[in-house]
């Protein structure tokens, strides 16, 4: 009886090792396929009482696949040129989504803001989006009381949900979290206090996080918990540097295999080690670091003469830090899009500021047709000041002031945040 045991709790074993697989090869498939038929593949799914438990965090994962990006956060004395914390992003993305900048007044008990919303940028019926981004959601940004933040996809091995065991709540959706810590909190450890009493956030970041006093923290949000991976500060000084997989002792093995760091044919092992290289011959040079060296840092071509096809992370984007992501196509296919970087960020906390730069950091323009709106690069970074109460005139409360477009566009409403370009 013991062997037919024996024999039994192995074939469950090698039962949850192949559905493991085979999810992580359809979510391979899925981020390649057409996206009218992985929005009717994700219903399916979805409708199937037998498939949900083991697809359900796969899709959450697909909803956020916006957030592939370069994050690198830096405090401290001898690290940063004012010693004040900085962070620094690159946002990654099919070149048909882009990022905007908006500006949330104050309202009531909630602070105000300044950040980047991601929107489809089109209005043609037949290109349904590849997926969905929630109106009004900040992907980074720096409130009035000097916290910023920035997040970084990390692609982690879909959990299988068998109900919500009795005391526990389902994942809290991250988009949730982040309102609430631009609302809420006004420092490093209110929103890691918030972060750390959620016990399951969907879908998975590296968070970068930095506020006005100069503290620093990379920490690790998905399904399988949370994990602090580096704290810093004024008297602890040093840099983070995140991609989109988890590093903390704590997550890293609950990576999808295609996103580890160590694996040599994705682009997250590069990335990260070419943006410590780069620190490291700014710290050799006695450069500290500051938002002209975070600019060069987020325009660095090394690895762009990889080809993206070979990424297995994600077919068709980049290996370079500024993501020239291109099927080196005449035209932009829908159904196998390109991605690479649509906007580049610098975060000020200490003077509540977001610079940024529409389009590639590098400030060049589109080599190829498929690398739809990239002409419209900035060479520049333009900053925007977070607005406080009583400094600006309008309605707080309701839908943040969209201060640029889509194609890089300033619009009249911004000139009330707006500062001087660097």
């Amino acid at each position: 009886m013991q062997g037919f045991e024996r024999f039994g709790a192995y074939l469950l074993v090698l039962a949850r090792m192949c559905l493991a697989l085979l999810a992580s090869r359809l979510m391979h498939h899925i981020l390649y396929a057409s996206p009218g038929p992985t929005r009717a593949l994700s219903r399916r799914l979805r409708c199937s009482k037998h498939l949900q438990p083991f697809f359900c965090s796969l899709f959450d994962l697909l909803r956020a696949a916006e957030a592939m990006c370069f994050l690198i956060g830096a405090t401290g004395p001898g690290v940063t040129k004012t010693g004040e914390a900085l962070i620094g992003s690159t946002s990654d993305d099919p070149y048909l989504f882009r990022t905007f900048v908006h500006a949330a007044l104050p309202s009531g008990d909630c602070l105000g803001h300044v950040g980047t919303e991601l929107v489809y940028a089109t209005d043609r019926s037949d290109l349904e989006p590849p997926f969905q981004v929630e109106p009004g959601e900040v992907g980074r940004g720096v409130n009035s009381a000097g916290l910023a933040f920035a997040i970084a996809l990390a692609v982690e091995r879909p959990k299988a949900r068998t109900g919500v065991p009795e005391g526990r709540h389902e994942p809290v959706r991250f988009c949730d979290v982040s309102r609430r810590m631009m609302n809420e909190c006004h420092t490093v450890d209110d929103a890691l206090n918030l972060l750390q009493h959620i016990p399951a956030i969907t879908p998975a970041f590296s968070v970068m996080l930095a506020d006005a006093e100069g503290h620093l923290a990379q920490v690790e949000v998905g399904a399988y918990g949370t994990a602090v991976h580096e704290r810093y500060s004024k008297e602890n000084p040093g840099v983070a540097i995140a991609v989109n997989c988890y590093q903390s002792k704590e997550l890293n093995g609950f990576n999808l295999p295609e996103a580890e760091l160590h694996a040599t044919q994705n682009n997250n092992g590069c990335r990260s080690s070419r943006g410590w290289d780069l620190v490291q011959e700014q710290m050799k040079q006695g450069k500290l670091l500051d938002v002209s060296t975070f600019r060069d840092i987020l325009s660095d071509h090394e690895h762009r003469d990889r080809d993206p096809a070979e990424n297995p992370l994600l077919k068709w984007w980049g290996y370079s830090i500024c993501n020239h992501g291109t099927r080196k196509q005449d035209a932009y296919e829908a159904d196998a899009a390109p991605w690479g970087t649509v906007s580049a960020e610098v975060l000020e906390p200490a003077k509540k500021l977001l610079h940024y730069n529409y389009g590639w950091a590098c400030g060049e323009g589109a080599e190829f047709q498929d690398q739809l709106f990239q002409s419209h690069s900035w060479s520049h970074f333009a900053s925007f000041r977070s607005p406080s109460a009583g400094e600006h005139t309008g309605r707080g409360g309701g839908r943040p002031v969209a201060c640029t477009t889509v194609k890089g566009e300033l619009l009249a409403e911004a000139s009330q945040f707006l500062c001087t370009a660097f």
